[in-house]
């Protein structure tokens, strides 16, 4: 038998694997596009309210100021509160002052940063693959690690909910910064516009605090596409040399940090009422239950088959009090992943850089520093570069070798002599790389098969981002889902029936109130909502009743006022309503809803004097809300007649 001459016809997998690698931005922005497009017409879901549409620091730009003031959780209750992020809340801002609360144009600019994301990993891959040693087809790992990331079903939630714009943002600067660190040898603006990049970063979300250790990790494992002429080491000479180097940069990327605790402060931790586990769980109970997480974390991003929100993961991971068999298997499988990267630094450093990689921006959400969440998928948005730069290195290590010469569209490649230049290792005997996978003939279709794997696993991560996208088509489909895999969590069955409510089912909410009170019978929202859904059904003492114990366990909320309040002037109750609006009023000075009702209120009365300073304040508070302008519009009208 002869093997196939060298000139033979590719097969088709590396013939289209080709094809995309000379176009390579192009094949990465409609893949990071096209599973996503059907999100932009997705309804305002989760924490999409609180956090933009709703929160009153959005709706002018005025307050500007104040978004550097105030944490992000402002306009929700103390259990949100914490975090800072007015780049955040100022980009909501700015969707805000174009277009109101219209839902497409918040999720227009998800997807739009969801691109700048992939390309931006597609640029990190291709710098970093082109330093790696033994050498490895740096168009093609470059081009699936940004197909890999672009279409990872683990970014849906990121990228579907309008709340999930910090983990974009977030990610945004930090690979731009760390990109720019890295090549800071080619210019000297470079490593400042680092800097700066990093400072946005921080004031999106505080995971971008990861860029120094990232460079680090590619500095160890990657020297010359950190611009280093030797591994960082406490040798003497080069690696020396390297190791100041490299703690230099990292260190002034740190200093970001000081805007950021300038306008938050010093304390990191998230207060006692906003933390994922009580102030009084041992740590060891803390340890054990992070563990089974981090487990958890790498199977959404090997195997994404179970995905879910917070309160589905809640479920399927209780706080552990003892050791369990899915505490070892998750122990195990994080604690051999962390193994490989040690052993894979130097025969495959790509491999070693990136698995590496997965486990730093998780850091900051391990509770080493309390925060108010166990686990969610949108926060590997930018753990998972790591994991998609892994995957396509050790996929580009099977693959024959690239035919010399860049191609179209590819761009110019290193400089002779350029760090990142690659550099194939030649075997004395036929001048071909070496290695027996990288002999194979391109015409081969032993060759080929690693590409058409690599094809398959693309579609069928891009199959499965388009399933889960669907989950938030609607607020009733993504409860429904959830309550599937947390039937007794109650909030997943309280805002399922809020959900209700909006269609006016009112009798499938109480159904799930039932359950939630059941469950959680201090869950004041709960209470709010069965007040609406009862008084809705006719059932007027029913409802007070439930209006009045919500109040009584959230005596410092504006809701249950406002929402009482509301079902009062229903029933021609407008006195008693006009105090509890008066009573929010004070406790939420911002909320324009507030002051619109008041003057709802009052009109009804017929006191017009009293009525239009209130609807006139609900105009300055939410000038894109058109009810308030509508109803001074009609009382310009009545004057002039």
């Amino acid at each position: 038998m002869t093997t196939a001459p060298a000139t033979a016809r590719p097969p088709w997998p590396l013939r289209a694997l080709d094809a995309m690698a000379a176009r390579p931005r192009l094949a990465v922005a409609l893949a990071a596009l096209l599973p996503f497009l059907l999100t932009i017409g997705h309804p305002p879901i989760l924490d999409d309210g609180w956090a933009a549409l709703d929160n009153p620091l959005t709706h002018r730009l005025g307050n500007v100021g104040r978004i550097f003031r105030e944490p992000y959780g402002f306009a929700g209750e103390a259990t949100l509160g914490g975090p800072y992020r007015p780049l955040t809340t100022l980009s909501y801002a700015l969707n805000y002052a174009v277009h109101g609360r219209w839902p497409p144009g918040y999720h227009l600019v998800n997807v739009a940063l969801h691109l700048v994301a992939s390309l931006l990993v597609l640029a990190l891959a291709r710098r970093l693959a082109a330093a790696a040693t033994p050498p490895l087809g740096t168009a093609r790992v470059a081009l699936l690690a940004g197909l890999l990331f672009a279409v990872h079903p683990a970014h849906v939630e990121a990228v579907a909910t309008i709340a999930g714009r910090n983990e974009l943002l977030c990610a945004c600067f930090a690979l731009g910064a760390l990109l720019l660190a890295l090549c800071r040898r080619d210019a000297a603006w470079k490593l400042p516009a680092a800097l700066a990049l990093l400072v946005g970063g921080l004031l999106s979300k505080e995971v971008a605090v990861a860029a120094p250790g990232l460079l680090v990790v590619v500095a160890v494992a990657l020297p010359a596409a950190a611009g280093l002429q030797a591994r960082p080491g406490l040798g003497s000479g080069a690696p020396r040399r390297a190791l100041l180097e490299v703690a230099l940069v990292a260190g002034l990327l740190l200093t970001a940090l000081v805007p950021y605790l300038l306008g938050r402060g010093p304390a990191l931790a998230a207060p006692p009422e906003a933390r994922w586990f009580p102030v009084e769980t041992p740590g060891w109970q803390v340890a054990l239950s992070m563990s089974r997480v981090l487990g958890e974390y790498l199977r959404i991003l090997a195997f994404p088959s179970f995905l879910g929100g917070d309160f589905a993961y809640a479920a399927r991971l209780p706080t552990l009090t003892a050791p369990t068999l899915g505490f070892a298997v998750a122990t195990a499988a994080w604690v051999a992943t962390l193994a490989s990267a040690a052993l894979l630094l130097r025969r495959a450093p790509l491999v070693s850089a990136g698995l590496a990689w997965t486990f730093v921006p998780l850091l900051p959400v391990m509770q080493i520093v309390p925060v108010g969440v166990l686990l969610a998928e949108r926060l590997l948005y930018l753990p998972s570069v790591g994991f998609c730069l892994a995957v396509a290195a050790a996929v580009g290590a099977l693959l024959p070798a690239e035919r010399p010469g860049p191609g179209p569209g590819s761009g110019p490649g290193p400089g002779p002599g350029s760090p990142s230049t690659p550099r194939l290792r030649r075997s004395a005997r036929d001048g071909r790389p070496s290695g027996s996978l990288r002999s194979r003939m391109p015409g081969s279709w032993s060759a080929a098969l690693p590409a058409a794997l690599a094809l398959a696993l693309v579609a069928l991560l891009s199959i499965r981002t388009l399933v889960r996208a669907l989950d938030w088509r609607s607020d009733v489909g993504y409860w429904a889902a959830e309550l599937e895999k947390a039937p007794r969590d109650p909030v997943v069955n309280n805002n399922l029936a809020v959900a209700w409510l909006a269609r006016g089912a009112y009798a499938r909410a109480v159904e799930r109130l039932r359950v939630v009170l059941e469950v959680h019978p201090g869950y004041w929202r709960a209470h709010v909502n069965m007040g609406i859904a009862l008084g809705a059904l006719g059932e007027r003492e029913g409802a007070r009743r439930a209006f009045r114990r919500a109040l009584a366990l959230a005596p410092g909320s504006a809701e249950p006022r406002y929402h009482f309040a509301r079902w009062l002037g229903s029933q021609g109750e407008r006195d008693e309503a006009l105090a509890l609006v008066a009573e929010a009023r004070a406790l939420r000075p911002d909320e324009a809803r507030l002051p619109l009702l008041q003057g709802e209120l009052l009109l009804e009365q017929g006191r017009v004097g009293e009525a239009r300073p209130a609807l006139e304040r609900a105009t300055a508070l939410d000038p894109k809300d058109g009810r308030a302008r509508a109803l001074l519009q009609e009382l310009g009208g009545a004057a002039a007649r």
